[in-house]
């Protein structure tokens, strides 16, 4: 695959250095000299733009990914020799499904040299561009958004239907979980007939309650995908959506720095800001500090396999009362995170999740996790 045929390449004399910064310490400074030294088969992670929005809801998104990188780029380095490029913008098809599949064989072949993709966007519907890329091998998704971009029986595609797709096309997609829906945008019966997916949702209130919560859900997907609808207007003031209620800035930016750490997260995208409505860039900013979380994540990404290295790792075995069989806990001695193991009736089927300590304590007080239950009717239908 030549990636030059894709992109444009990143022109980095357009964008300057704000008065604040010196250069040689900010990511810019960084990204300059990597394109030049840097030849992207050494790369780790690789960031590209998408002009893409003309399946939005609402136009502008087109906008944003020069307009991200104006702020990305004066913010710290994270590290001296972070393999990192920026490859530039994806050259645009002469249709919105033409670009879906540059997007799938762009994450396609990155995947298959080992880097993780982070995508600047356009609107929130190139994720199923980055589903498409995983057609031959299961994956787990999780998004942030404040209500459930899928209608049921709808066809068109836009950046609030998405989904849709995903749901009605990619079938090896394993588990799907949205993180910060707020319920007064949700209808009962669209959040049963979600469920009915076997999809997962956490309340904007949950997550604020016990982020912690959400780092095992992260730490087990494939695909991240955040939508700058999901934080709170006065946050993010360019945006369609303007809801007074949302994730707090800080919150947006942990949320991504959890995903950056993530073992398995090799694509994340990050959609739907509009610089036209966008006071004193505010919104730009914000999405800049959210993807450079991502990265400082990524680069202090510890990946752990208990199911490869046991030596590794601390096993608790829990005897139920419920349950035919035992529930192993696997700890690791390097992090202290937790995993448990999950095995069918017959023994023939298992697989290894990430969870809590807290997970480990309610089968220790004879309490079936609830992530045990989710997880072992995904192996049923494995």
């Amino acid at each position: 695959m030549d990636i030059d045929l894709y992109f444009e390449p990143v022109d980095f004399s357009r964008f300057e250095c704000a008065g604040w910064a010196q250069k040689r310490f900010t990511l810019a400074g960084l990204l300059e000299k990597n394109q030049e030294k840097l030849k992207i088969e050494k790369a780790d992670l690789v960031i590209f733009g998408i002009e893409e929005d003309r399946n939005s809801l609402v136009a502008g998104s087109a906008k944003a990914p020069d307009k991200i990188r104006e702020h990305l780029y004066n913010l710290n380095r994270i590290a001296p020799r972070f393999k990192i490029l920026d490859i530039g913008n994806l050259k645009m098809g002469n249709s919105e499904n033409d670009t879906y599949f540059a997007v799938k064989d762009v994450c396609e072949n990155m995947r298959a040299q080992g880097k993780t993709v982070v995508i600047i966007g356009g609107s929130q519907d190139l994720t199923f561009g980055i589903t498409k890329s995983f057609e031959d091998e299961p994956f787990n998704m999780v998004t942030v958004d404040p209500k459930f971009d899928f209608k049921k029986g709808v066809k068109a595609i836009n950046s609030e239907t998405y989904l849709s797709l995903i749901f009605g096309k990619q079938r090896n997609m394993r588990s799907y979980t949205v993180l910060g829906y707020q319920s007064y945008f949700t209808d009962s019966l669209e959040f049963d007939q979600f469920s009915q997916n076997g999809c997962e949702a956490k309340r904007l209130g949950q997550i604020r309650y016990d982020m912690i919560q959400v780092e095992p859900i992260l730490r087990n997907a494939d695909i991240f995908s955040f939508d700058i609808n999901s934080v709170r207007s006065i946050d993010a003031p360019g945006q369609y959506f303007s809801s007074p209620n949302g994730l707090y800035a800080e919150e947006a930016c942990q949320l991504a720095r959890y995903a950056g750490m993530a073992d398995k997260i090799n694509a994340a995208g990050f959609f739907n800001v509009i610089p036209a409505v966008d006071n004193q860039n505010m919104t730009a900013k914000l999405m800049a500090q959210v993807i450079w979380h991502f990265l400082e994540g990524f680069h202090h990404r510890i990946v752990e396999m208990p199911e490869k290295y046991a030596s590794e790792f601390n096993q608790f075995v829990v005897d139920m009362e419920d349950v035919d069989l035992p529930l192993t806990f696997y700890q690791s001695r390097k992090t202290g995170r937790w995993w448990m193991e999950i095995r069918d009736a017959e023994e023939e089927k298992r697989m290894i999740v990430p969870c809590t300590e807290e997970d480990y304590h309610a089968a220790s007080k004879n309490e079936i996790p609830d992530r045990w239950w989710k997880n072992l009717r995904i192996l049923d239908r494995s």
